[in-house]
């Protein structure tokens, strides 16, 4: 019976870790260096928004493989990349977590509803809607939100 006993934390903490991993947190590793913790309850009541950093699936990524990037532009808005910078409904979307621009453009795009245009914080290494057949990430496909950092090496997403 003793020995059920020294079993039994061990077995509940992996339970709890395994259980926590599959409907309340995602990790990620970011190329950076970085891992992210995301959040799967976060859209639950809400839409993500401009800004958010975002756990998803996308197609052209592989059917298992999780991405993780920034939303610059929703549904209903247009989006344009010029000489690197991101341009909202024809405004320059501030951008203070990028330290280096690419320098590349994207024509303007309407985003259809229940899609979103992804960028990486890395501009310059990022394989992302600029790259994509397909540029948008559907709703259903977001899976987390990004809500800390952790191991840091660049704190790049």
């Amino acid at each position: 019976m003793r020995h059920w006993r020294r079993l039994l934390i061990p077995a509940a903490a992996i339970l709890l870790a395994a259980l926590l991993n599959c409907f309340f947190v995602l990790n990620a590793y970011v190329p950076s260096g970085s891992m992210v913790l995301g959040n799967r309850l976060a859209y639950r009541k809400g839409a993500p928004g401009v800004g958010d950093v975002v756990f998803f699936h996308h197609p052209e990524a592989g059917e298992r493989r999780c991405l993780v990037k920034r939303i610059v532009a929703g549904p209903g808005q247009t989006f344009a990349l010029r000489d690197g910078r991101v341009y909202i409904d024809g405004r320059l979307l501030e951008e203070p977590y990028v330290e280096e621009f690419s320098g590349d453009g994207y024509p303007e795009t309407l985003v259809p509803e229940g899609c979103y245009v992804v960028l990486g914080d890395n501009r310059t290494e990022s394989g992302d809607s600029r790259f994509w057949e397909d540029p948008f990430v559907r709703r259903e496909d977001i899976l987390a939100k990004g809500v800390f950092v952790y191991f840091p090496k660049f704190c790049k997403l």
